[in-house]
């Protein structure tokens, strides 16, 4: 047990670091002199759980950001349904987001009261839906759920939306069928290897440090959940499609299991300023070669990709750098 808290700690510290080596090397990585003055006003970039993808990208970002543009902070939040409230409220320049949530905020339904004004920045890489049980758990699909104490992401995560439809796929009202327990990903981690849970989902990039941690101090099993993604698809849209982690996604994990993905954006205000936008979009590309040294997924950016976003449009900004890239291909 001390062995597992020792190492979400790890998890966690570590990250406080990565800002500081990104400065060290952002000097090579501006692809560009600012068209404009430096940003005096805070660049806020909202991500989510400090041992998650989304913190670790953002930390990659913000640090760039900082270093070319003026000042720039990372929002450790619940995740994509908050980061997506930040935009509404005018608390965050950019913030990543599961598609699902983007296109709920976007269209104003789900957890939503009214269409969010989001502007997509890029397509960054796809999310997987874990359920992670005990190795010796004797659960094998999201119906077995039933009457056990599961965590199912903080209130406001792009998790906590998703696990909700699986549930409800399968047959449970989580309010009713099973103790839901809206714990992060961090407390999640704990819970389970104290046995105070038998069961936790969670939507992330892969791999998600925090699991890699998990799986290296106990054993761990993912549950197949790739049956639910045609309802899912059917019931909430083209977002979600079947997903796979290989044998080898997580320490012990010795075959690939099916599950559902869905895309991650990039995203910020509709009235956020073009020319910020911009500059924003081409230091994301620039510097995810370095980016990917320390998360995997940033190395899946790519421009061919990276503009579909549909139903989200892309923000005139972004739209601006992809199409002189455009342009430098053509005249090259």
């Amino acid at each position: 047990m001390n062995a597992c808290l020792s190492a979400v700690r790890r998890v966690a510290g570590a990250a406080i670091s990565l800002v500081l080596t990104t400065l060290a090397v952002t000097g090579s990585l501006a692809p560009h002199k600012p068209d404009g003055p430096r940003q005096v006003t805070p660049i806020v970039v909202a991500t989510g759980s400090p041992i998650g993808v989304y913190y670790q990208y953002g930390e990659q970002l913000a640090a760039l950001v900082a270093a070319d543009l003026g000042p720039a902070r990372v929002a450790a939040t619940a995740g994509s349904v908050e980061n997506l409230r930040m935009i509404e409220e005018g608390t965050a320049t950019f913030a990543f987001t599961t598609g699902d949530a983007a296109v709920d905020g976007y269209l104003g339904r789900g957890p939503f009261a009214g269409p969010v004004p989001v502007r997509a920045v890029a397509r960054l890489y796809d999310n997987y839906l874990h359920l992670v049980v005990p190795a010796d758990s004797p659960v094998r699909n999201p119906a077995q759920l039933r009457g056990l104490r599961v965590a199912v992401g903080p209130d406001g995560s792009g998790a906590a939306l998703i696990a909700g439809r699986v549930l409800a796929a399968a047959g449970l009202d989580q309010r009713t069928d099973l103790v839901s327990l809206p714990l992060s990903l961090d407390d999640a981690v704990v819970a389970i290897a104290q046995r105070r849970i038998e069961a936790f989902f969670w939507s992330g990039g892969l791999p998600t440090a925090g699991i890699t941690e998990l799986a290296r101090t106990m054993p761990i099993r993912l549950v197949d959940l790739g049956g639910t993604a045609d309802h899912l698809r059917e019931r909430y849209g083209s977002a979600y499609r079947v997903g796979r982690f290989p044998a080898g996604a997580y320490p012990g994990i010795a075959v690939a299991v099916s599950t559902v993905a869905a895309p991650n954006y990039l995203v910020t205000p509709a009235g956020a300023p073009e020319r910020v936008v911009h500059q924003v979009t081409e230091l994301l590309f620039a510097g995810a070669p370095v980016f990917s040294q320390r998360v995997p997924q940033a190395g899946r950016l790519n421009r061919g990709t990276a503009i579909f976003t549909t139903p989200i449009p892309l923000h005139p900004g972004a739209l601006r750098y992809y199409r002189s890239r455009e342009g430098s291909r053509s005249r090259s």
